[in-house]
């Protein structure tokens, strides 16, 4: 058993401080309890964000879950969320897990719960989840991995996204649009997204840094004087915006 009255749920999972509330052993403790919500013989996909250890985080998750004979397909690279929601209604997953604190502070990392339908847990889950917590010992996975697939889950969600699109009428369109990334997991979706058109795209913040540049990587007013000031001077058709987990956006 493990205490777990520091550990609060809110709306859509749980998010705390590094290496304060959030730490290895209260993660352990919340995919146990979703490993108890679900129960052996389901499946679920993990995904995780640019954020600091986000990637130890998910893997930590992963394994936990898989000790508890869940099937689980692990990213094998940061995501966007919306990215993950579609992995799991895709794969017919029973559950989703994404490791991310969204538009919070680099000093925080959290645990979003999606339902099988890719869409933001409800309050019901995440309370009957919550009431699991410390319920059981954590199970580890030991030197067997069988039950973790990695896999990209990138290709199917481009894949989705293009179909919208008519390339037809943007092919010959000398379109120029500007995107600042915040440092987030959306860094090079735009351009995998608007591959084969003349839309011309340039990026803004899009290399991986855990810090965010020292701001929240959320695309509010604050935050969008320097992206507006290089969409007016060098003459932008559209400026967009996104937050650390790309789940927000604004243009």
């Amino acid at each position: 058993m493990h205490q777990a009255k520091e550990i609060k749920f809110g709306t859509d999972g749980w998010r705390a401080i590094i290496a304060e509330t959030y730490t290895f052993q209260n993660l352990k403790v919340v995919s146990q309890a979703v490993a108890d919500f679900l129960g052996p013989g389901k499946s679920a996909v993990v995904g995780y964000d640019t954020r600091f250890m986000s990637a130890e985080f998910a893997r930590i998750s992963a394994e936990v879950l898989a000790a508890n004979r869940i099937k689980v397909i692990l990213s094998d690279r940061p995501i966007p969320t919306p990215c993950l929601s579609f992995a799991v209604k895709h794969k017919k997953s029973d559950l989703g897990v994404m490791i991310t604190a969204s538009h919070n502070p680099a000093s925080y990392n959290g645990f979003k719960i999606k339902n099988a339908k890719g869409g933001a847990a409800a309050l019901e889950l995440t309370k009957k989840v919550e009431s699991l917590l410390g319920k059981s010992t954590p199970k580890t996975l030991g030197p067997k991995e069988s039950e973790i697939k990695k896999e990209d889950l990138t290709k199917i969600y481009i894949r989705f996204i293009r179909s919208y699109i008519d390339f037809k009428k943007i092919k010959n369109k000398k379109f120029r649009l500007l995107v600042d990334v915040m440092h987030g997991s959306g860094n090079s979706f735009f351009a995998q997204i608007l591959k084969g058109s003349s839309v011309k795209i340039e990026f803004m913040r899009s290399e991986i840094n855990p810090s965010f540049g020292g701001t929240r990587p959320e695309p509010v007013e604050e935050n969008l004087r320097i992206l507006k000031e290089r969409v007016k001077r060098e003459k932008f058709d559209l400026g967009i915006a996104l937050d650390g987990d790309a789940d927000r956006i604004a243009a």
